[in-house]
């Protein structure tokens, strides 16, 4: 079994007290236990994507690792997403990463958790909803039937 300082390493936290604490502090809202739990699955999903990169050759040279491509998301993973943006408004994506770092409302069942899984709340922070255009005027339509849009998309 590793260390909690070996699988900060690993996942390439560095090993300054100050970021240490920046890692540590997104789980403090959690209680005891679910705390680190929480952080080690963090440290190893991390690890697991450091990983999975391919090393470059002039990485000798400093240049840092690329991050490996993420596969694409399926038509279902989509429309799971619209329809969780629709329900939870404009912050949806603050709600879903809290919520994947074990907070309330735990609505995340099967396709969300098996993108967080997948793809991490990283992925989720770059990430935006596809919009549709509308036949008649080719304006944008958000997923709740509003046109055009701002905040977390």
């Amino acid at each position: 079994m590793s260390t909690i300082g070996e699988l900060e390493r690993r996942a390439g936290i560095g090993t300054a007290p100050e970021e240490r604490t920046a890692f540590w502090m997104r789980f403090h809202h959690l209680d005891g236990a679910e705390c680190l739990k929480a952080g080690v699955a963090e440290l190893e999903r991390l690890i697991a994507e450091r990983e999975a990169m391919p090393v470059p050759a002039s990485n000798a040279a400093g240049s840092r690792a690329r991050r490996a491509k993420l596969p694409p998301l399926s038509v279902e993973e989509e429309q799971v997403l619209q329809a969780y943006a629709a329900r939870h408004g404009r912050r949806w994506k603050s709600i879903l990463n809290r919520v994947w770092m074990g907070e309330p409302p735990h609505d995340n069942a099967g396709t969300l958790r098996r993108q967080r899984n997948s793809h991490g709340p990283s992925w989720l922070q770059s990430y935006r909803l596809p919009r549709a255009e509308s036949p008649d005027r080719g304006a944008v339509t958000l997923p709740d039937g509003s046109e055009g849009g701002g905040g977390e998309s």
